[in-house]
């Protein structure tokens, strides 16, 4: 069973815990056993006879062993529920670990929503049928045997009804768990249905408003909402039907087995502090049969979300780091591409085809083409977001997929497309970290010189305006700032890890701008890219853009059409050989001139 699998390293970490737990259960339903005994002979030995001592004495004993049990349900409930949270939060910090380390292809593949779905409620309902598990699944056999043991010390005769009523139980529990495992797939499978469309309606709510496209989501949102009522009605009358019936069958029981009972007693064959207990054992039979009955019910939904989160632990991404990846080189190096070539899954055409292009450290280099022409695949490669189809990317003559992943994107500051901020502070934004332990907080406090002089190199002064400064709230995603201010914050952070720390050393040695100066002015733009020139020389630079403005200062521009370069060389070579890029400096031919001046 995956949910078994996915549980028995954990468990196994924790045996200990786990020992405890069933100590604690077993002695409470050991005692729970004992005590209908005690009750029929407090009747048949104390009370009918009129044995006053005998009532005291075993009503003392009665009352110690609730006591006991109290005290061991408490335990058990307390090691059960710790056991089943930190079983759960293991797991989150799994699938967010796998998740990190997904490439674009298992990203594309799986989809954000199911992610989420994924690492929140098929955790909780995983965790959900560990908790009932330790709580139930434990005592449900112990109880059964035990009270099936007892009602035969009892009496035999009335035992016969345990033949029936009990394989008639577990039929009932048997179909009605076999109809819910096929709904509980379908009810998770649409779960991340509503999360798909609650997540497009929320990220598009501009679009959706501007373009009065309201009346025909809320349409879509209430089809897929009615579907997930459907089968969500369906569990819940299957679940209506075991109750009851299940009821039914036990009420049955009680019924018969006080009409033969009452005939043995009339009859002198048994007493009735025996059919007392024997009612009693009755009723722990069916308890444990009805509890196992709730594990069946809620198994099939634990196994079915266990299977879904197994899907994703065990994907290998198409981007890894090797098993004995090589040390990084101790100096800046060139990153090389040598006849890359690239085309994405499903796709009919390559993105990119027999590209050769190199950076070395401390130039500048632009990239510009149409809109398609492969500019942002090309920027991608680089800190291997992304794997070439044909050919290879190396750093320093050796292949990036020799380094150890984590140690190679260190070496690479990059920029997307869309700038995105993380909630929490301007400064934990831009140096990744916050004053936690005094560790922490010295290394935050020696870090304020180097995020002002990168927020001053990215042209976010507006920062300093800011009552708060550094320390200014962000909201997720960056919401409460202009799409300017949040490209020039995101343009800092790269700029900081290129920047020396205190001991004279930068994470970075390459800079990638995948065309992130589209929200700001000509003005800012070319303050920053002066800035970036006089404080990151040492630097390799690539600039992505759509504009002449943007790159025309560059030591190399690559001019991309159709996946292929087109042509190369600087701002003024390539207005003399290249078509294509006139044709581009031609359209932009205003810009350029202002730029100039």
């Amino acid at each position: 069973m995956t949910l078994i699998d996915l549980a028995k390293n954990f468990l196994r970490a924790h045996k200990w815990q786990v020992v405890a737990l069933f100590l604690c259960q077993i002695g409470q339903v050991l005692l729970s056993l004992w005590m209908p005994a005690i009750n029929a002979r407090i009747i048949d030995e104390g009370i009918i006879p009129q044995n006053t001592p005998l009532i005291w004495q075993q009503g003392i004993v009665m009352l110690i062993i609730s006591l006991l049990q109290i005290s061991l349900l408490t335990a058990a409930a307390y090691l059960a529920s710790r056991i089943a949270m930190s079983f759960g939060k293991d797991l989150r910090s799994q699938i967010f670990r796998k998740v990190q380390n997904f490439s674009e292809i298992e990203r594309q593949e799986f989809g954000a929503p199911t992610l989420i779905t994924r690492a929140t409620n098929d955790v909780v309902q995983i965790q959900m049928v560990l908790l009932l598990s330790f709580v139930i699944m434990i005592i449900a056999p112990i109880m059964g045997i035990g009270g099936i043991i007892m009602t035969l010390a009892q009496d035999r005769y009335l035992s016969i009804l345990l033949v029936i009523m009990v394989p008639l139980l577990a039929l009932i529990i048997g179909v009605v768990m076999a109809m819910l495992i096929p709904r509980y797939q379908i009810q998770q499978k649409r779960i991340d249905r509503i999360n798909t469309l609650l997540r497009e309606q929320l990220s598009g709510v501009r679009v959706i408003r501007a373009f009065g496209r309201e009346s025909y989501l809320q349409e879509k949102f209430a089809t897929a909402s009615g579907k997930l009522r459907q089968v969500g009605l369906q569990i819940g009358w299957l679940w209506a039907f075991l109750i009851p019936s299940t009821s039914l069958i036990v009420g049955w029981s009680s019924a018969g087995v006080l009409w033969l009972g009452a005939s043995r007693i009339a009859a002198g064959k048994m007493q009735i502090g025996a059919l007392t207990a024997y009612i009693t054992y009755l009723l722990l039979i069916f308890f444990s049969v009805m509890a196992a009955g709730m594990m069946a019910m809620v198994l099939p939904r634990g196994e079915v979300s266990a299977r879904r989160i197994k899907e994703i632990l065990e994907i290998q991404p198409a981007i890894a780091s090797p098993l004995h990846p090589q040390p990084l080189p101790a100096q800046p190096h060139s990153l090389q591409l040598r006849q890359v070539s690239l085309q994405y899954p499903q796709a009919e055409a390559a993105v990119l085809q027999n590209i050769d292009f190199t950076v070395q450290p401390g130039k500048i280099y632009g990239i510009i083409g149409s809109t398609g022409a492969g500019k942002s695949s090309l920027l991608r490669l680089l800190p291997r977001l992304i794997d070439p189809s044909a050919g290879e990317v190396y750093l320093g003559n050796i292949p990036l997929t020799k380094f150890a992943l984590p140690e190679l994107r260190q070496k690479i500051a990059y920029v997307p497309q869309k700038s995105f901020l993380f909630s929490g502070s301007i400064a934990s934004n831009i140096a990744g970290s916050l004053p936690g332990s005094s560790a922490a907080a010295h290394q935050y406090a020696v870090s304020i010189p180097r995020i002002k002089k990168a927020l001053h190199i990215a042209g976010a002064d507006f920062v300093e305006k800011l009552p708060a400064g550094i320390e200014s709230k962000v909201e997720s995603g960056g919401s409460n700032f202009s799409g300017g201010q949040r490209q020039r914050l995101s343009i800092a952070r790269a700029v900081y890890r290129c920047l020396p720390d205190t001991n004279g050393e930068s994470a970075a040695d390459f800079l990638l701008l995948d065309d992130s100066f589209s929200a700001l002015d000509y003005a800012t733009e070319a303050a920053i890219r002066r800035n970036l020139r006089q404080e990151l020389s040492d630097i390799a630079i690539v600039i992505v853009a759509q504009r002449v403005a943007s790159i025309q200062a560059a030591d190399e521009i690559i001019v991309l059409e159709s996946g292929k370069i087109a042509g190369r060389g600087t701002h003024a070579e390539l207005l003399s050989t290249c078509r294509i890029y006139q044709e581009i400096v031609d359209s932009q031919g205003t810009v350029v001139e202002e730029e100039n001046e």
